[in-house]
């Protein structure tokens, strides 16, 4: 379900097409030559069969075209949606058509809009086993993202670069656009089924987690780890409006999860929640293994507040040591829906305060750690001076 077959169902005319005279190979005859056979066109060979005759009515084909488009609902029609785009929204449109012209490997991605029925365009691709991850749209309003949040879409920013003429000179620019991933093979897991290692178990120790204390300042490390990779500036603006609540659709919630040391943010993440179902979007860490304690830390919070399923968005192999699993997309759209996304969000900082590791612990082990280095230490001096002593 590519963007050229939609849009190329649209009713265009190719110009050119229509022209009587040209042969089906686009050649036109020649005055004098001779047919084969000896049969001038237009006329039809005695034993022959016409193939003329073997095809369908044109007007049947058309007649066919129009039923079959107007058995599809409204919400996946690109005839009407682009009809109501070119009345509600031209500007929307003009910059599709501008994209569309200058790269060319959007044509093969699935277009989306607010105008689209969004879940039934899931259906759609899973029907026809899409198996790339991309799809695309130039509406990157903060509503819009959260209607794709809510229906599992994993939002993605890109700029790409667009001609334009401006009196009379054509100057590149760079149009922003979302990348709504629908990943083939997806990463996901139950809170519950979080593996953590010794070594996350030793490392933890001094650190503790919060939920929506800096939101901004999980931006700026994520930034600041991975540059403007995707969460360039508008998308976090229209992130910050979801955070705020300034922009609510349905049930979906925007939330930041921080690790701390003491006073340093170690690491963290955004992400979103719907209903009983949390997001992760993108993370960061300072030190060494914070990321992963951090996602553990989350895993064992999303337990405490009874979520029923964790995405982790693609599958990479940090994410498979701490017990996530694959999961196909036709699979996890089926346990997307299944499960309760209906339920109101609540804020996870609310509900819970920091999970704080056990400090009179820590305090124990950093006491024990040091005296064993003070009685090394001692150790190391005395062999020095008794063997001084005996050279002497």
């Amino acid at each position: 379900m590519s963007t050229c077959d939609s849009l190329g169902s649209s009713g265009a005319k190719v110009e050119g097409a229509e022209n009587a005279e040209t042969t089906q190979k686009g050649e036109y005859p020649v005055e004098g030559e001779v047919n084969p056979g000896g049969v001038t066109p237009g006329e039809v060979n005695p034993g022959e069969v016409n193939p003329t005759t073997l095809n369908e009515d044109p007007k049947e084909e058309e007649e066919k075209a129009k039923l079959q488009a107007s058995t599809l609902d409204d919400g996946v029609n690109i005839n009407v949606i682009i009809e109501r785009l070119s009345k509600e929204d031209p500007q929307s449109l003009a910059k599709i058509y501008s994209l569309m012209k200058n790269n060319n490997c959007l044509n093969f991605y699935p277009l989306l809009t607010p105008y689209h029925n969004i879940k039934k365009i899931v259906d759609i691709l899973i029907e026809e086993n899409y198996e790339h991850e991309n799809t695309w749209c130039v509406h990157c309003d903060a509503a819009f993202i959260c209607q794709l949040l809510y229906e599992g879409f994993i939002p993605v920013a890109s700029k790409q670069k667009v001609c334009k003429v401006e009196k009379n000179q054509t100057k590149v620019v760079k149009e922003c656009l979302l990348i709504p991933k629908i990943h083939y093979v997806r990463s996901c897991m139950h809170p519950s089924e979080i593996h953590i290692s010794r070594k996350v178990k030793k490392k933890c120790r001094g650190y503790y987690i919060t939920v929506d204390k800096d939101f901004d300042g999980v931006l700026q490390g994520i930034v600041e780890k991975h540059g403007q990779n995707w969460l360039y500036p508008f998308v976090q603006k229209e992130f910050k409006k979801i955070f705020e609540k300034k922009i609510t659709y349905m049930n979906v919630r925007m939330h930041s999860v921080e690790l701390w040391c003491d006073d340093f943010l170690a690491a963290g993440e955004i992400g979103c929640t719907v209903g009983s179902i949390y997001t992760s979007l993108t993370g960061f860490q300072r030190r060494s293994c914070a990321g992963t304690i951090q996602l553990c830390a989350l895993a064992k919070l999303l337990q405490h507040q009874k979520f029923d399923l964790w995405d982790l968005g693609m599958l990479l192999p940090y994410k498979k040591t701490i017990g996530s699993k694959e999961v196909s997309m036709k699979d996890f759209f089926k346990m997307h829906r299944s499960t309760d996304s209906t339920a109101a969000s609540s804020s996870m900082a609310r509900r819970t305060g920091p999970l704080r590791c056990n400090q009179k612990r820590s305090q124990k082990c950093n006491q024990k750690r040091s005296q064993k280095c003070n009685q090394k230490r001692n150790q190391k001096c005395n062999q020095k001076c008794s063997q001084k002593c005996s050279q002497k």
